[in-house]
């Protein structure tokens, strides 16, 4: 599979004048026209101003791969993940144990394979070196070592909460566990504390053995896994982090959810989707591998395209907290464009109320082909407002007096999908 970076494309719109030029007799039967003294007044949207759209490159990756330093394969570090998946061609890679057995000193890995033989067993309660005793940080030196400019390695780790759900933490110094934060059965007020105070200011949650101990982790940015998955039961009011309940003080880290989760294509998850949006997250969609296996980087496995400037942390997070993400489905290579007013996937717009807001989309496949389906845009409780059978969709939504987002959701021909693009958020003017 080729490395897919390519850039950016945006289409240009062309003014058209009927008759310029031209001169005629007047037609002294032809009604009077009257001519406006005063231009009329217009609305509009305020101009894009983030990273240009020209700038941006397609990086398709991996997220959310698990090792022997938790549940993984017991024979396994981070550095092979980076390693296999960059020789399949992927451009950055998202590692995630869970932080369940990152503490130092906590050497055991807790893979299935552990358990069916007794030298499994044996592998994993032996140190297997003074890496598997300090695994936080022998992932940074690993990533350190895989990262380079045409390849970028990003460590991470999964809060585990088998009651509340889980969610994946990428670039923070510290982290924090679900089995001792209190937030594996009890209460999620800790997690979200961790996740919005600063890493040098140490309070609830984090880790006694992280960098700044019981520091936070606001350097970090985060994605829901999985919906719905990790439930204790339906009518518990904490699954699905009670419903999608919004915590504004960790909106801007929180910069997506999951789509799509290892192989399958788990459109069930659209509506859980749909909800946190309607609740007021701000999310991108992600497409996740969760190999606990050795096939990091497999075309059987979900992928995600970041639109970034270049593969550095710097430009990912950027990206990231632009909400510059679009999730495939296995083996789906797609080049997806999707934009607002010529503000790209992710962006937040302010336009007068009234306002006709131009939104296009275009879709290729990374080897050029053609694409055959549908490109549907979604808005809120997952509304079908404007469809194509082709490979491009143009439209346009009028903008109101309340926040209102719109996504795109690429199909194959039987309706299957096969991407969800950012949304873009269209709001009023915010008050002087």
């Amino acid at each position: 599979m080729p490395n897919h970076a390519t850039r950016w494309a945006v289409a240009g719109l062309v003014a058209l004048c009927a008759g310029c030029g031209t001169s005629s007799t007047p037609d002294s039967t032809a009604p009077p026209v009257d001519t406006p003294t005063e231009p009329p007044d217009t609305v509009a949207c305020a101009p894009y101003v983030g990273t240009p759209t020209n700038a941006l490159r397609y990086f398709e990756g991996t997220m959310h791969e698990h090792t022997s330093y938790s549940d993984g394969d017991i024979l396994s570090v981070p550095a092979d993940v980076f390693a296999q998946a960059k020789e399949r061609g992927n451009s950055f890679v998202g590692a995630s144990d869970h932080s369940d057995t990152l503490d130092a000193g906590v050497f055991i890995s807790v893979g299935s394979d552990c358990f069916t033989t007794p030298d499994g067993l044996l592998t994993c309660l032996t140190p297997a070196g003074t890496d598997s005793l300090a695994k936080w940080s022998a992932t940074a030196e690993q990533i350190a070592a895989a990262s380079d400019d045409d390849f970028l390695a990003i460590r991470g780790f999964e809060w585990t909460s088998d009651r509340f759900g889980h969610i994946n933490v990428y670039f923070s110094q510290n982290f924090s566990n679900a089995k001792t934060d209190g937030g594996y059965f009890a209460t999620l007020e800790t997690f979200w504390s961790w996740l919005s105070r600063a890493p040098d200011a140490v309070g609830a949650g984090g880790s006694a053995t992280a960098p700044v101990p019981f520091g936070g982790g606001a350097d970090g940015l985060a994605h829901f896994n999985h919906p719905t998955d990790k439930c204790l039961a339906d009518d518990d009011p904490g699954c699905d982090w009670y419903q999608f309940e919004l915590v504004p003080a960790v909106v801007e880290q929180m910069f997506g959810m999951e789509l799509y989760n290892g192989g399958g294509r788990r459109d069930r998850y659209v509506d859980s989707f749909h909800t946190a949006l309607d609740r007021g997250w701000r999310l991108s969609p992600i497409g996740s591998e969760d190999e606990h296996g050795t096939d990091w980087g497999g075309d059987g496995l979900a992928k995600t395209v970041t639109l970034a400037t270049d593969l550095s942390e710097a430009a990912f997070r950027e990206a990231w907290s632009a909400r510059r993400t679009y999730a495939q489905v296995a083996g789906t290579h797609l080049e997806i464009a999707f934009q607002a007013a010529d503000h790209p996937m992710g962006s937040e717009l302010q336009c007068e109320p009234g306002t006709a807001v131009p939104v296009t989309a275009s879709v290729r496949h990374t080897n050029g082909g053609p694409f055959a389906g549908t490109l549907q845009l979604v808005t809120s409780a997952g509304e079908v407002i404007a469809e194509s059978a082709t490979e491009q969709l143009s439209t346009t939504v009028t903008s109101g007096d309340t926040r209102r987002w719109y996504y795109l959701r690429v199909n194959n021909p039987d309706g299957e999908s096969l991407a969800f693009a950012a949304p873009v958020w269209i709001e009023p003017p915010t008050a002087p």
